[in-house]
């Protein structure tokens, strides 16, 4: 790894190491190789305040579905991530009512549970929503994902995706929801996600980010997009969801 792109990094894992064992220098304990960059994301995403991490975070989504037909469905959601509890409760509408769907964390599976209001075809909605329900609480927990659960960093190494230098930090362990994790090599911010293959011509997934910062100083995704792992490049055009984030509480 260069460390000379990542001194922001360097600085943070120095830091957490200095004189102590406290949780966070577990953290960089577990992550091996990977530490000083997924230390450093979560640090500049901020949730962390005062020793403490922010329990949920509020937020409008604009979300747009395709089937496998190419059609578009798209839905305005009120969303909240519960960070302590790893779940993620969304609220949206149909033409005949209201419906709620929350993913939560069940050891290594999440569990997507969809109710609505009478009239409700919630079998249709869950078909349609309950897998970008469950992918999106895993890709906003984004780097938090690599630490205490059943995914397991096993390295960090440079890499090129879409013009962008990234620093690559391969899952080990339970990998059916991430094969890689792709951190920004200036910022350190995660800017994507692999799943299922991680290369061009495989079958699988890739997840692109975008940030809002906030007054408060704490950064979220504003844009989450998954496509289809392309032909001849990762990052492919093909869409399977997309998610326009807005008016973010903590």
């Amino acid at each position: 790894m260069r460390m000379a792109r990542l001194g922001l990094v360097w600085m943070f894992g120095g830091v957490l190491l200095v004189g102590c064992q406290d949780p966070a220098a577990q953290m960089m304990q577990q992550l091996g190789p990977a530490g000083e960059v997924v230390t450093a994301s979560m640090k500049n995403l901020g949730w962390r305040r005062e020793g403490r991490e922010a329990e949920s975070v509020r937020f409008t989504a604009i979300v747009t579905t395709w089937d496998e037909q190419g059609k578009s469905f798209t839905d305005r959601q009120q969303m909240v991530l519960d960070l302590k509890k790893k779940a993620l409760t969304s609220v949206g509408s149909t033409p005949q009512g209201s419906w709620e769907a929350v993913a939560e964390y069940d050891g290594g599976q999440i569990d997507v549970d969809v109710d609505g209001a009478k009239g409700v075809d919630v079998e249709e909605v869950a078909a349609r929503m309950a897998p970008t329900i469950a992918t999106m609480l895993h890709r906003l927990r984004g780097p938090y994902n690599l630490f205490g659960g059943k995914e397991r960093a096993r390295s960090a190494e440079e890499a090129l995706v879409a013009g962008r230098s990234v620093f690559r930090v391969a899952v080990g362990g339970d990998n059916r929801r991430a094969i890689a994790y792709y951190f920004d090599a200036d910022t350190a911010m995660l800017r994507f996600v692999t799943a299922g293959a991680d290369s061009p011509g495989k079958e699988g997934t890739i997840t692109f980010y975008e940030y809002a910062s906030m007054e408060s100083g704490r950064a979220f995704p504003s844009l989450i997009r998954v496509t289809e792992i392309g032909t001849h490049v990762v990052l492919g055009a093909t869409p399977v969801f997309e998610a326009e984030i807005s008016e973010v509480e903590f």
